[in-house]
């Protein structure tokens, strides 16, 4: 999978260059709105990117010094420049520029399609990773959603020995990284949104809370409040560069289903659904699954996993396992004492008790996740009922929390 950063000064040209990527294949796309200088003033930012689509009107807007600086610095970028002017002489000015390919405006899918793929053999010949994407969500408060993606974060750096982003995108108390380190986050998200003009590989390095050398974690607002501050776009840019430096990341997205909590899962190639075994949990997990079915997030994606189970619960679990049509992916026993205590101390289950059940149930899903072989993912699938809406720009259902 190749990351793409495409940047116009028309939101509307934007969306629909966005559209037409989400066409194309399986790609990772971020957007940004304004001009090649503003990427300039961002630093090594285009590092995190293989391919970065550049749309003018005219090739004065297109400010060709700042292009051939930044493909210098940037070797491994292919520049692809979106213009209605194909005359000779702006071809020639953009190839020495360092742009790879020049597409007519309006932009034709198949066109584009080409163009990407050139650029996705360049990237395969460079041996680049791909990195893995993972939503941890569910529908009622205290399933464990937080235990679960912080304790299987860990246990993918720790036993798996990846490299692993955990982003808190719960927007009630985002208190992932105190169930992982006593240690306060340099930052939050709703920080980070506020200074994105500072945002660059350096400036992401010094928010993040490193929780080992493989174990970073993107800290949430803290409150509900501070939640409201995190900006949809802003925060699509903190991940595009980020998500490229890590083999995992691990987005706890808690109850919400929001324009921010979409950004992540349409990213997603599996998305964890978190319940318990009760009849509570069968209404509200029925809920949760046609929700997510009429957002375009088909059932290949989804897994179940039964977080506090115990054996009185058997009942419960097969009313679950019928009204769902899942079967568990993973099942986490019911431990209080080790849970209690690895919450009260903010560490890892694995810290308190390697060898209990929880523990081991949480490194064997782990252990499934990275084994598993990436899927294909491309968006969420549309239908005339379910029109794309890459990254729910468009009109989306508007859904409270659960």
């Amino acid at each position: 999978m190749i990351d793409i950063l495409s940047i116009s000064k028309d939101p509307a040209r934007l969306t629909q260059i966005m559209r037409l990527i989400s066409e194309c294949g399986n790609y990772r796309a971020t957007r940004t709105l304004g001009s090649p200088t503003l990427l300039a003033q961002r630093g090594n930012s285009l590092d995190s990117f293989d391919v970065l689509i550049v749309d003018a009107f005219s090739l004065e807007e297109t400010e060709l010094a700042i292009i051939a600086d930044l493909s210098q610095r940037h070797e491994r970028i292919t520049c692809i420049l979106l213009t209605a002017d194909a005359s000779p002489q702006t071809l020639i000015a953009a190839m020495r520029a360092g742009f790879r390919d020049v597409l007519g405006w309006p932009l034709e899918q198949r066109s584009l399609t080409d163009a990407l793929s050139r650029a996705e053999t360049k990237r395969a010949v460079s041996s680049a990773h791909d990195t893995r994407i993972i939503s941890f969500i569910s529908c009622k408060g205290g399933t464990g959603t937080t235990f679960v993606a912080s304790n299987v974060a860990h246990a993918l750096s720790a036993d798996q020995q990846k490299r692993v982003l955990l982003v808190d995108i719960d927007q009630l108390y985002g208190d992932a990284a105190f169930l992982l380190t006593s240690d306060n986050p340099p930052s939050t998200l709703p920080q980070m949104c506020a200074q994105i003009e500072r945002m660059d590989s350096a400036f992401l390095d010094a928010s993040l809370l490193h929780v080992s050398k493989n174990l970073d974690v993107l800290a949430g607002a803290g409150d509900p409040v501070k939640a409201a501050d995190v900006n949809q776009e802003r925060l699509e840019w903190i991940l595009g560069i980020a998500i490229p430096r890590y083999d995992f990341v691990v987005f706890d997205l808690g109850q919400s289903i929001n324009p921010i909590s979409m950004l992540a899962l349409d990213r997603s190639e599996e998305i964890h659904i978190v319940l318990q075994a009760s009849m509570p949990h069968v209404r509200a997990g029925r809920r949760l699954r046609e929700i997510l079915g009429s957002l375009g997030y088909g059932p290949e994606r989804l897994r179940l996993v039964l977080n506090r189970y115990s054996r009185d619960a058997e009942r419960a679990r097969t009313a679950l396992e019928e009204v769902l049509g899942m079967s568990p992916y993973q099942v986490i026993p019911e431990d209080t004492n080790v849970t209690v205590q690895a919450l009260n101390e903010g560490v890892p289950v694995s810290q308190i008790k390697r060898s209990c059940a929880v523990s081991r149930a949480l490194q064997q899903l782990a252990e499934s996740i990275s084994n598993r072989s990436p899927a294909a993912i491309r968006g969420r699938v549309r239908s005339e009922a379910n029109p794309i809406r890459f990254f729910g720009r468009s009109a989306t259902p508007k859904l409270k929390t659960m």
